[in-house]
């Protein structure tokens, strides 16, 4: 997020959030002791969306800026990034120097 222009104090609220929730299991209408998690979102967390779209939009960033990734049908276009939900497709000229370039990115992505 810092990447993106992100405030430190706005980064550093977020990763609090990441690492410090607790939890509890629910079961036949008790609930059971409180643990920590250790990293992560629960299910449903509404924060994960927002956070996933911040994310998505540094790798397809990362892939337009790439001058070998191109359209493969419009050579001076970018290759084409749809994401939805938590899914990314990525359409692109077939070339080995591209699928090298994509595997960089991911990997570095990954990090």
């Amino acid at each position: 997020m810092e990447v993106r222009g992100f405030p430190a104090p706005w980064c550093d609220w977020i990763d609090e959030i990441l690492c410090s929730s607790c939890s509890a299991i629910l079961l036949n209408g008790v609930a059971g002791k409180w643990f920590e998690l250790k990293c992560g979102l629960c299910q449903g967390d509404p924060i994960s969306l927002y956070l996933f779209l911040i994310v998505a939009d540094v790798l397809q960033q990362l892939i337009w800026q790439d001058d070998v990734m191109k359209h493969p049908l419009v050579p001076d276009a970018p290759a084409v990034v749809l994401q939805y939900v938590d899914d990314t497709l990525i359409i692109m000229r077939a070339c080995e120097e591209g699928a090298a370039r994509l595997r960089r990115i991911l990997d570095m992505f990954a990090d």
